[in-house]
């Protein structure tokens, strides 16, 4: 590897670095300052900047190039997708399960576990 391809790597790798860690400090700072007023407003903008850090990712730490057309990338890109929908809706699913089943307000839920401590759990 000659010099120069090695240093436009790190370069790639210090930008991709720079600009996922930003895009999910924004998120963070998005939602525990309420900058908006509406939940739903706020979901879809860390939805946008989920996004825009799948392409940062994508581009710089898997590298695939957005020009081209390749059978590789495109079975890379559609199996990046699938595993996203697999995560994001089972977690759903699995909280709306946790939710219904508990079915306990947050005291309800305090009382239980000081009860639970005291058993010795």
């Amino acid at each position: 590897m000659s010099q120069d391809s090695f240093s436009t790597l790190v370069v790639r790798y210090v930008i991709g670095f720079a600009s996922a860690l930003l895009l999910s400090v924004a998120s963070y700072l998005l939602v525990t300052a309420h900058i908006f007023t509406s939940a739903h407003a706020t979901m879809i903008v860390v939805l946008i900047f989920a996004a825009v850090q799948l392409a940062v990712q994508l581009v710089c730490f898997l590298h695939l190039r957005i020009t081209g057309h390749s059978r590789d990338r495109s079975v890379t890109f559609g199996f990046t997708i699938l595993m996203m929908l697999v995560i994001v809706i089972g977690s759903l699913w699995i909280m709306q399960n946790l939710d219904y089943r508990m079915g306990m307000s947050g005291e309800a839920m305090n009382e239980y576990m000081k009860e639970q401590n005291k058993k010795g759990f």
